[in-house]
């Protein structure tokens, strides 16, 4: 080494010092992320979407859901009546069983399903003849009296499977799964027996129901009018 020689001194670096100029920078980096953050604090999404909300634009929203609300409530109601019609209409007005509209749905459910029965099913119109006279004599009150008993007593009749239904005025229907015409017409004749046998008492008096029956079978190819109209014309055949 040459003592002579003059030796330039650097400065030598604090390690500390600079990790302490990088620590401090990454503050600042921080800080900015926070604040970030803080203002991204008042964002919401809507449908993915991130949108600012500011003091306007959430008077807006408010102004809106004010006016949504009663929408809502409204189309709830709306709703709520459109499944009390559907209801009604596949309830009878008085009688125990259902109106024509859903024995027509059944049947026809029926009819849409003939591949998957063991055997032909058949449907049995039950007419009560002597309605009219039950009204002309007793009136409306009575007469409806009359019709609940002979609905009441088909019901004690049926079978698991079979389905009854209104026709309309004094008008029943039966559909019979795994029944052709000849046990259809069979079990239609021991329900006219069984309903006369038990008669409605209505101030002493014994109103004995009197039914006409027909019975068709329900063939592929035939819609629920139709199968109802082949059952009306062999009971008219046989009254």
């Amino acid at each position: 080494m040459d003592v002579n020689r003059t030796q330039g001194i650097a400065p030598v670096q604090n390690q500390s010092g600079g990790n302490a100029g990088r620590e401090h920078h990454d503050d600042e980096q921080r800080d900015d992320a926070e604040q970030e953050r803080s203002h991204e604090g008042d964002a919401f999404e809507i449908e993915g979407l991130a949108a600012e909300i500011t003091p306007a634009a959430q008077r807006v929203l408010d102004e809106l859901a004010a006016e949504i609300e009663p929408l809502r409530r409204q189309l709830e109601m709306a709703r709520e009546r459109e499944r009390n019609l559907r209801e009604d209409l596949a309830r009878h007005a008085f009688l125990p069983v259902p109106g024509r509209r859903e024995f027509v749905r059944e049947l026809n459910h029926v009819l849409n399903h003939l591949d998957d029965l063991a055997a032909a099913p058949s449907i049995v119109i039950l007419h009560v003849a002597n309605a009219e006279d039950v009204r002309r004599e007793y009136g409306r009150a009575v007469l409806d009296k009359f019709l609940v008993h002979v609905a009441d007593g088909i019901s004690r009749l049926l079978q698991p499977t079979d389905v009854l239904g209104s026709l309309g005025g004094s008008d029943f229907a039966v559909i019979l799964l795994g029944a052709d015409t000849r046990m259809a017409r069979e079990r239609a004749d021991g329900m006219a027996r069984s309903l006369a046998a038990s008669p409605l008492s209505e101030g002493g008096t014994q109103l004995t129901p009197r039914l006409m029956t027909g019975a068709t079978e329900i063939s592929a190819g035939s819609s629920a009018e139709a199968a109802i109209r082949a059952a009306d014309a062999d009971l008219l055949r046989n009254g």
